[in-house]
């Protein structure tokens, strides 16, 4: 029950293994197709009101970036400039900011082509990584307007940028909070795909993990069951996690002898899910 935004220009691929072992769900978070492997821009035009504060609070004359120096892209750090709070800041005078700020110009080198601002690695890709964080400046410039959002199981908040509890973390989700975000939410609200069509997502309802089963999953069910006046149960209707109405179901039927409380037969058939059979824990 989760939103994630993938910041980086490659693919999240997320594989739920299930049962044996030998099945597995996959749940995918798109790249962010604004930047490549070295390179972000901003997607807003210039001028750049940059007083006062972005939607939770922060100073808007503050772009956060996050990078790693590691081969393995585990360990990262966090570095914030000040930018200017003008209300018609303009590129050149981002530029020219950053590049003077010896923090920024060790690891990254800031320039304006066509109008538009960038920022570039120095090192390696091999080596470093980077991403604009949400919030201040970058509600402003929007670096991260591409960036690819979806909503995943919890499961997948082991992949999240930073996290050191897990040995297979890949380190390329960041976690989004609507809850606790007003960022976070407009960022959800206005999830669009690689073709700028809205993804329709809503921060106001996340879904429960198994809800995006969406009945795919062999081990998770649910039952409805009846009972008679003798708290025997008659029939179950059983499907898997998350289907819906239409959806194949397994009915299984009871039949008892007089006042026995085993049954007598036990029959199985195939069963097409309606909207009353639907149970929300």
């Amino acid at each position: 029950m989760s939103f994630f935004q993938n910041p980086f220009n490659f693919d999240f691929r997320g594989n739920w293994i299930l049962g044996d072992r030998q099945q597995s769900l996959v749940f995918e978070c798109p790249r962010n197709n604004g930047r490549s492997e070295e390179l972000v821009m901003a997607f807003n035009a210039a001028p750049y009101d940059l007083s006062g504060n972005d939607s939770d609070g922060n100073p808007c004359d503050t772009l956060t970036i996050k990078f790693t120096i590691d081969m393995e892209y585990k360990t990262w750090a966090e570095a914030t400039f000040d930018i200017g709070d003008s209300s018609t800041t303009t590129i050149d005078e981002i530029v020219n900011s950053l590049n003077a700020d010896s923090n920024f110009a060790n690891f990254f080198v800031a320039s304006k082509e066509k109008n538009q601002l960038f920022i570039k690695q120095k090192l390696g890709t091999h080596r470093f990584r980077f991403f604009i964080v949400n919030g201040g400046a970058e509600e402003k410039l929007s670096f991260n307007a591409k960036a690819g959002v979806a909503e995943l199981p919890t499961y997948f908040d082991r992949h999240t940028v930073g996290n050191s509890d897990f040995l297979d973390c890949n380190q390329c989700l960041v976690a989004l909070n609507p809850g606790v975000s007003d960022i976070d939410a407009d960022i959800i609200d206005g999830a669009v795909d690689s073709k700028n069509v809205s993804l329709g997502y809503d921060s106001g309802n996340v879904k429960e993990d198994w809800e995006l089963l969406a009945g795919r999953s062999g081990i998770f069910h649910f039952q409805k069951c009846t009972v008679d006046g003798s708290d025997r149960i008659t029939q179950i209707i059983e499907y898997p996690a998350g289907a819906g109405v239409g959806s194949l179901a397994r009915k299984i039927n009871y039949v008892y002898s007089g006042g026995n409380l085993k049954p007598t037969t036990i029959t199985e058939i195939p069963y097409t899910l309606q909207s009353g059979d639907l149970i929300t824990p």
